[in-house]
């Protein structure tokens, strides 16, 4: 095991989850803070545009011949008036002239030196005068003979801006640092919650072994993707619980039956090498071994047959004509002897499938009948279209004992043979009906069995898909 501690499924989706809320709580804040500070900027911009306007109109409406000393009077009366109309924090309000000269409305420290001076440039800046930043929108003033005169400028201090964004992003990051805890503390609840399913669905499979398979995961959310999970693995125990049951089951009847005819052989041979057996006692019992024997014979026979229809084992299908299945199952039939057999069908019904298969499936069906029909009865084989033409019904009747009501729903169990008479008449491994219903399975068809209604015997019926008739080769 590794040093270091691995997340659970868990944490790992807590963890993601809370990387995403902190990635989107920063971009949020970030976005909010610039959009503030940009903001406050453009209100400052603005201010300081419609100061910059404000002077310009004075100074149109002020102009006088004598152009830079009327400017200069226009500017005083105007920056004087500024200054006496303010109260508490105004912004800097300065004109400088293209000979060097400053007017202004502040008493902080500007340059005053004579001389030509390279003056700045339209528009707006941010420039540092001590301890404080300003903001400074820059316009060319031009005199009335067209002549630069020099540019006007206006400027407010950013520091009321600097304030409230920083105290913004104080508050977006104590703010998202809340979000994000609280955040991951619900991400953990949440994942652990909707991960519980999968932790119980863990311990459940840890405890189904071959001997308990009755555990299941208990679930009561919504029919989401771990609903669907959860409902399909315990649809599988519920497969899984089925096959363990049908294999034991199949396992205790295979062995009951094969411990019968092996007791009845062993018996037998400890008798014919006992010494005071006779000569007819042995002969017998080698008569007994021998049936004994063709029963054993025709048991593993029957559970082969089983083993390769349950693997699937088939050839590829092709049409067949139903009215030549009846007549060579009757024709089978008939040459077992016993009750006369009839067999008819309605004319143009195709099936398709494998001609072996279908053949052992109704000969197992007439083998059965003639088995429990006495030989003054009769069987009759017949097949005709159901209701719907999809299917094609082929019918199996009997004038025998019949079969019992509580019988009717086992018969076609594995190794199920129903106790009485036509049990004892049959002889049979218990398996026909069983292998008949697995070779109709793979054709997609199905068997049911019933009384006759009108008379004595029982009815066995197999529907298979119906076809078109073939075209001609």
């Amino acid at each position: 095991m590794s040093g270091r501690r691995r997340l659970t499924a868990s944490g790992r989706v807590a963890l993601a989850m809370t990387l995403t809320l902190t990635a989107g709580v920063i971009a949020l804040s970030l976005t909010s803070y610039v959009a503030v500070s940009r903001g406050l900027q453009a209100d400052i911009d603005r201010g300081l545009l419609r100061e910059t306007e404000a002077f310009m109109a004075a100074v149109r409406s002020g102009e006088s011949e004598e152009a830079t000393a009327g400017l200069v009077g226009i500017a005083r009366a105007y920056l004087s008036a500024r200054t006496r109309a303010e109260s508490g924090a105004h912004p800097i309000l300065l004109m400088r002239l293209t000979d060097g000269r400053v007017i202004s409305n502040s008493d902080i420290r500007l340059e005053t030196a004579r001389g030509n001076v390279a003056l700045p440039p339209a528009g707006f800046s941010t420039v540092t005068l001590g301890p404080e930043r300003y903001r400074v929108a820059t316009a060319p003033i031009v005199s009335a003979d067209g002549q630069a005169a020099g540019v006007f400028q206006a400027g407010l201090s950013t520091a009321y801006v600097q304030s409230v964004a920083a105290s913004l992003g104080g508050s977006l990051g104590i703010g998202g640092a809340i979000v994000v805890v609280i955040g991951a503390i619900l991400s953990a609840w949440a994942a652990r919650a909707s991960l519980k399913p999968l932790r119980e669905v863990s311990a459940t499979a840890q405890r189904i072994t071959q001997s308990f398979l009755g555990g299941r995961v208990p679930y009561d959310g919504p029919s989401d993707e771990v609903g669907v999970m959860v409902e399909s693995f315990n649809e599988m125990l519920d497969r899984l619980e089925a096959a363990f049951t049908e294999q034991r089951r199949f396992v205790a009847d295979a062995s009951h039956e094969l411990r019968t005819p092996l007791a009845v052989v062993r018996g037998n041979l400890d008798l014919i090498e006992h010494p005071l057996t006779d000569a007819d006692t042995k002969q017998e019992a080698l008569g007994a071994i021998r049936e004994e024997t063709g029963r054993l014979e025709r048991l593993v026979d029957d559970l082969l047959a089983l083993a390769r229809l349950d693997r699937g084992a088939q050839r590829p299908f092709q049409p067949l004509d139903v009215a030549t299945l009846v007549e060579e199952a009757a024709v089978r039939g008939r040459a077992i002897g016993g009750p006369s057999i009839v067999a008819s069908s309605a004319p143009d019904l195709w099936v398709e499938g494998d001609p072996d298969m279908l053949e052992a499936a109704l000969m197992n069906l007439v083998r059965n009948a003639i088995g429990h029909t006495p030989s003054s009865g009769s069987v009759t084989i017949s097949a005709k279209a159901d209701a719907n033409d999809a299917m094609v019904a082929i019918s199996v009747s009997d004038t025998g004992t019949g079969i019992k009501a509580e019988d009717l729903g086992r018969i076609f169990d594995r190794f199920y043979r129903a106790p009485g008479p036509r049990d004892e008449a049959s002889g049979g491994s218990g398996l026909g009906l069983a292998i008949t219903r697995r070779l109709l399975e793979l054709h997609h068809g199905t068997i049911e069995a019933r009384n006759n209604t009108g008379g004595p015997g029982a009815v066995f019926t197999i529907r298979l898909p119906r076809r078109a008739e073939p075209e001609p080769a």
